[in-house]
């Protein structure tokens, strides 16, 4: 045990980090010289499942040091998983359901995705669940959270709170293809396909319709790619609240399989609460965007660590990497200031159902 334990954290500084990541390493990590918190909080990097490794550990990549430190966690294996606030829910093939915090192993069982209805007739157990967002005070416990996601074939979004027995439906049966969701000035906002904004007030009298909000104008994008990914994410700025749009676009040479597929630009536009006006974002300043199978998030750096003014993207073209050889390699850093990209991990890690996954600091 001692050993495994040893491989697992090296380096103090890895404790430090990991810390970032969840809060009850947190507490473990503030004595001494660190009374005020680890001096880091950075994403990350929860590298694809290995067969080497058998059922017991995963690897995550390190920003802070760009190192590869492993962690157990057989409570992933062989599941579909997505994640938020540093938490993973998982899916299994027997359709159970579960929150895990991948570095203390806590979990927490939901109802099976099989219990939305109509699921077991139009969806299959890995496309259980496709994003996941967790609304609370308080990740590091997720004492009486909201679990928010979007479900399914046909990607609608539901919800669970811990006093039900079952997921709830949101929306009607026509408000489907949800690409992202986010929790944002008291209301959970999400993205489809058609680039239309609608909002779902959770904690209202009717907590499960979905409400139009606005669409993204097509003087500003007027093409609709049918690879093309979408997400969205509260941006307060100039003490303004807005909303801001990312358009992924991903190209392909049109030969099979897919696996020639990979991500050209991002396009951002920013949604204006209060004017209720568009505009083309070119700049984010100081801050960093992360992408892919997490609940889309940003962060501000000032050490140098995490290059600013760009977007740091996983692979989550779920539906073209299922049909290439080795699946769900399309990942990168995206410079906003010249269109250019570069790789955050330099080493290989792919695979169909678990490719690599940001786990966002708390």
């Amino acid at each position: 045990m001692l050993p495994e334990l040893l491989n697992t954290i090296v380096f103090y500084e890895d404790y430090l980090s990991f810390a970032g990541v969840c809060k009850s390493w947190h507490s473990a990590a503030v004595h001494g010289d660190y009374s005020n918190g680890p001096p880091s909080r950075f994403p990350s990097l929860l590298l694809a499942e290995k067969e080497k490794d058998g059922h017991e550990f995963r690897e995550l990549f390190i920003l802070l040091h760009k190192s590869i430190r492993k962690i157990r966690l057989p409570e992933a294996y062989g599941k579909v998983y997505r994640s938020s606030c540093g938490w993973l829910v998982t899916v299994g093939d027997d359709h159970a359901t579960q929150l895990i915090n991948p570095l203390s192993r806590e979990t927490i069982n939901l109802p099976k995705v099989d219990t939305f209805p109509g699921f077991v007739v139009n969806s299959r157990w890995y496309e259980g669940i496709q994003k996941l967002l967790i609304v609370t005070n308080n990740p590091s416990s997720l004492a009486l959270p909201l679990i928010v996601v979007i479900w399914g074939n046909c990607s609608k979004v539901g919800f669970w709170c811990p006093e039900d027995k079952k997921w709830i439906v949101v929306g009607q049966f026509w408000d489907m293809y949800i690409r992202d969701i986010t929790y944002y000035n008291g209301q959970v906002y999400c993205i489809d396909k058609y680039h239309c904004i609608r909002a779902c007030d959770v904690y209202g009298e009717n907590p499960t319709a979905l409400v139009d909000v606005s669409r993204l104008p097509t003087d500003l994008y007027d093409k609709l790619h049918s690879m093309d990914r979408a997400y969205i994410i509260g941006l307060d700025e100039s003490k303004k609240k807005k909303l801001l749009v990312v358009i992924r676009h991903v190209t392909w040479d049109g030969k099979l399989p897919f696996d020639t597929y990979k991500t050209k630009r991002f396009l951002l536009f920013a949604y204006d609460l209060e004017d209720e006006g568009w505009s083309i974002v070119n700049d984010l300043g100081k801050k960093t965007l992360f992408v892919g199978h997490n609940s889309s998030f940003w962060i501000e750096d000032a050490t140098g660590v995490i290059k600013r003014n760009c977007i740091y993207y996983t692979d989550d073209a779920d539906l073209l990497y299922y049909a290439t050889k080795r699946g769900g390699g399309d990942m990168g850093i995206y410079h906003l200031s010249d269109g250019t990209i570069e790789p955050h991990f330099n080493g290989e890690s792919c695979h169909f159902l678990t490719p690599p996954m940001w786990l966002e600091s708390i």
